[in-house]
């Protein structure tokens, strides 16, 4: 990738740049051997991650990690933000995939590409790599895809003599059969409010939100492509084919069994075997449904781990991030800890499949399935360093979605205006 301007690229990150240490003149010489383990921090909220230091530790005595736990993703980024401020944030750090280009223009990122260049070539695929990618640096190492997938109630799906639906033309006819079937039950539920759920769907039916073009960026949120992909939904709502309540109100539907089927990440596997742990065996995966007859999915959700701007332990804390992302064993104590991450980095994807129990999901090899949509992603999907504008203002607009007032796609020209306007705020060039 060519990179972008210093000047606009760096607006408003002047604290991603670090400093190496100068060694002091005078006195005897200090050996440069450490006494004991080196010592680092890390954070997360992902399934598992205690369970991931604690094997760590145990498994050498060169590096030990303490971890500091965070709420939730949405916790995750002002807390690193303010922390790398006051100059004390964790030296090991987990980011979203569709927030790698903000940490790093907000320096909160630590660009590894010398450090980290060979682990990504040697371990991952181009299509993975491109998601750490920005601005010509490397700026985290991936962990896992989050593989846009259909989860469903198989024993539901008999009861009301559903198929499983293929297309989303498929599955707009199930969802009009259960509801006439049923007025208390719906197939799923809508996207309405999701925005990185509305961006997967977008992406599947072949919309690219960015692209860095030389030194600037291209914003296409409102492509025919998009609206497209948003009206399908929208006609399902329109036609109150889909539930459209909060979540502690689809939660609920869910248990009662008057929720069908999920469209979630395939990371959502972890969350029905702890919430719904009654409706073990009840419960299969299936590709998304397509827009067209040949299968497309998209990624929602998906991590990787990087280096604090402000941390100085860089080659210990990619030890660690190293055992995390490729070693089988580090991978065997992600999924002992309720996880259902699906790493893009074979050897440990392998090791996830080995480590994990299926039998909440009947016994199905729910790799498998996300293995298959992994490979029908469409390429060339950028994150811009404005992803959080953009979802804010399709946040704003499901308010008026769930009043009637505005529609999904409505939000688009609005969101693609939000998201021009605050990258030239900002100095970053537009075309």
């Amino acid at each position: 990738m060519r990179t972008i301007s210093r000047s606009q690229f760096l607006s408003g990150a002047a604290g991603m740049l670090t400093i190496a240490a100068l060694t002091g003149c005078g006195g005897s010489p200090v050996s440069s051997t450490p006494k004991g383990p080196v010592e680092i921090t890390f954070s997360s909220w992902q399934k598992g991650s205690k369970n991931v230091v604690d094997a760590y530790n145990a498994a050498q005595s060169d590096v030990h990690v303490t971890f500091k736990e965070v709420a939730s993703s949405t916790d995750n980024y002002p807390q690193l933000t303010n922390q790398v401020k006051a100059k004390t944030a964790p030296d090991v750090i987990t980011v979203e995939y569709p927030r790698v280009s903000e940490m790093a223009t907000q320096g909160v990122l630590k660009d590894i590409s010398k450090e980290a260049g060979d682990l990504l070539s040697k371990s991952f695929s181009p299509s993975i790599t491109s998601l750490v990618n920005f601005g010509g640096a490397t700026w985290g190492v991936p962990l896992d895809a989050g593989v846009l997938q259909m989860y469903y109630r198989s024993d539901l799906f008999e009861k009301y003599g559903i198929e499983v639906p293929t297309t989303w033309a498929e599955y707009a006819a199930a969802a009009k059969k259960v509801a006439a079937a049923d007025p208390k039950v719906r197939l799923g539920a809508s996207p309405v409010g999701d925005p990185a759920l509305c961006a997967a769907l977008a992406w599947q039916n072949g919309a690219k939100w960015g692209a860095l073009n030389g030194d600037s960026w291209k914003v296409d949120i409102d492509s025919a492509a998009s609206i497209e992909a948003l009206k399908v939904q929208q006609d399902l709502v329109d036609a109150k084919l889909l539930w459209t309540g909060d979540a502690p109100v689809l939660a609920q539907k869910q248990a009662d069994g008057q929720l069908l089927s999920v469209i979630s990440g395939s990371w959502y596997g972890a969350s029905l075997t702890t919430t719904f742990a009654d409706q073990s065996g009840k419960w299969r995966v299936a590709p998304l449904p397509s827009p067209a007859a040949a299968p497309a999915a998209a990624m929602y959700g998906g991590s990787s781990f990087g280096i604090s701007s402000t941390s100085d332990k860089v080659d210990a804390g990619l030890k660690f991030i190293t055992w995390m992302t490729t070693n089988p064993e580090g991978i065997k104590a992600r999924i002992s800890g309720k996880s259902t991450t699906f790493p893009v980095n074979e050897t440990a994807r392998a090791a996830a499949i080995d480590a994990f129990d299926p039998s909440y999901f009947g016994g199905q090899d729910i790799y498998d399935v996300a293995a298959k949509g992994l490979a029908a992603i469409p390429e060339g999907w950028v994150w811009g360093p404005a992803t959080v504008t953009t979802f804010t203002s399709l946040i704003d607009d499901a308010a008026k979605v769930k009043a009637g007032t505005s529609t999904l796609q409505d939000g688009l020209p609005v969101a693609q205006k939000a998201t021009v306007a605050d990258l030239k705020n900002r100095g970053i060039s537009v075309k």
